[in-house]
């Protein structure tokens, strides 16, 4: 008869002596630890904070400056003959017009030489201070008014004041409230803006481009003309008794330039090119 083998004991441990043997622990990664990945998800969430704005403001596109308007070298000219400046078209804008864009500081009064009472004055409306964008200085508008119809004013005139100045000293005159209603309705002929700031010739061609004309008269000023736009340029000269007088940019209608601000220079002095 065979021999039965005597069963192995290490076989036939029980499973509760099996289950008090602890089992070996495996070593945690480091970037598994709690404390890391709390970190890790705080970081997350800061990151995807702050740089959605950012993300945003990249992927918008910029906003542009705003245009300045209203500038002295800001002239439309309209193709007709006309142009417009300081939200002004000359030629058919009238002194109405002028006051309801400048109403606190409009004025309008009569002009005379004194010494010259047999010529008729003339009517002039001005803004003393007159703000062009980041540009300031004084405003004066001209018309062309009747010459027998502004002495008539002239002697209605309520009140007058008288420069002081001996011969040459200016006389102004105030309009009766009825004459002042019949300019409201006159046209404005021309504009004339003296810029509290020294110009250069250096500094109008930059900003008006290069002149069509140059003109330099015999005391030295400097005259730039932009016919096609209906703008001529006066420019004192550095030295002499013209040095103190002011820059003044003058405006017509295209379609004036010629009668207004070409034809009195031409006896002054040949252009010269610029």
């Amino acid at each position: 008869m065979a021999e039965v083998p005597a069963p192995d004991s290490s076989h036939d441990t029980p499973a509760a002596v099996q289950a008090e043997v602890p089992a070996p622990r495996r070593a945690t990664v480091w970037w598994q630890r709690p404390i890391v990945l709390s970190l890790g998800i705080t970081l997350l969430l800061l990151a995807l904070a702050l740089g959605w704005p950012l993300l945003r403001w990249q992927m918008s596109p910029p906003e542009a400056a705003p245009v300045v308007r209203g500038l002295p070298w800001q002239v439309q000219a309209d193709g007709a003959g006309g142009s417009a400046v300081f939200g002004l078209h000359l030629g058919t804008a009238t002194l109405g017009d002028a006051e309801a864009l400048w109403p606190q500081d409009f004025k309008v009064a009569l002009i005379s030489t004194q010494g010259t009472k047999q010529q008729a004055p003339a009517l002039e409306a001005y803004v003393e201070s007159f703000q062009a964008a980041f540009v300031n200085g004084k405003l004066v508008m001209s018309v062309a008014a009747d010459a027998d119809w502004l002495r008539q004013v002239w002697d209605r005139s309520p009140r007058g004041e008288v420069d002081a100045g001996g011969e040459g000293a200016v006389r102004r005159r105030e309009l009766a409230p009825q004459d002042l209603d019949a300019a409201r309705r006159i046209a404005v002929s021309a504009l004339a803006f003296i810029p509290a700031a020294r110009l250069d010739e250096a500094t109008v061609v930059q900003r008006f481009g290069p002149p069509t004309e140059r003109h330099v008269g015999a005391d030295g000023v400097v005259q730039l003309l932009y016919p096609e736009r209906g703008v001529a340029v006066a420019l004192p000269p550095a030295e002499g008794d013209a040095a103190r007088a002011k820059p003044v940019i003058q405006y017509v209608a295209p379609r004036d330039f010629e009668r207004l601000l070409r034809a009195p220079l031409q006896g002054a002095k040949p252009a010269s090119a610029p």
